[in-house]
């Protein structure tokens, strides 16, 4: 039977949250039943949609929720052997018994980092590939304007669209991260959006194109060439 540490929220922040709005707490956790597994987490994602949740969703004085990625330690559970990795949303704890539902198997690359199925190859992959190749329909060569481009969500889309040869313009707010989306991520025009009005800037960096939007979860929008 381990001894897990938990992260709880003991009181809703109105503000900024600060330390003492959390307690670590320990508890025992039990050993695997028939039919369950026991899983360690190895990693915890903190992200944005969580900060809502400490208003109004997540429960007080329970371990919070939040993504993560654990190894199975203890299997009586025909689906799971020890040793598989799985996605959770039980992110914020050490140890927690499971029958299987919300659990996630991963077959990770072994030239990968395991936090990759956390990021480019889990939600905020999946959320930039679909916002820009389902909901977008984007077409190869397009130009391409990503709204927070340094962000998690938006530095994915404006890498999907570059794989997909678009012209992607990308917003930000400070000239490090202006810095890091030209010269490292490779877009082709970079917007600060604290210089300017943002729509004055994306018309001198796109100037044949027509603005349509659609926003999603980190505000990816995108520039439908001009037809003439």
């Amino acid at each position: 039977m381990p001894v897990s540490r938990e992260v709880h929220l003991i009181e809703r922040p109105k503000a900024m949250p600060t330390l003492d709005q959390f307690q670590i707490v320990e508890t025992n956790v039990p050993d695997a039943a028939d039919g369950e597994v026991l899983v360690q987490n190895l990693y915890m994602s903190v992200d944005p949609a969580m900060r809502p949740r400490l208003t109004a969703g997540q429960d007080l004085g329970v371990a919070m929720m939040g993504g993560a990625l654990g190894r199975v330690v203890q299997s009586k559970n025909g689906d799971y052997a020890v040793g598989d990795l799985v996605s959770n949303r039980l992110g914020f704890r050490e140890y927690f018994t499971s029958d299987g539902k919300g659990l996630t198997k991963l077959t990770p690359d072994p030239d990968l980092s395991l936090t990759t199925h956390m990021h480019a190859m889990g939600m905020t992959g999946f959320t930039a590939y679909g916002g820009l190749l389902h909901i977008g329909a984007l077409k190869e060569g397009e130009q391409v304007f990503v709204s927070t481009a340094g962000g998690a969500v938006g530095s994915i889309a404006a890498q999907i669209a570059k794989i997909k040869n678009c012209y992607v313009v990308g917003s930000t707010g400070t000239a490090e991260k202006a810095a890091w989306l030209k010269d490292e991520v490779g877009l082709d025009a970079v917007i600060n959006y604290k210089d300017a009005p943002i729509r004055t800037q994306l018309e001198a960096a796109t100037p044949r194109a027509s603005t349509s939007t659609s926003t999603m979860s980190a505000a990816i929008t995108w520039r439908r060439p001009c037809a003439a």
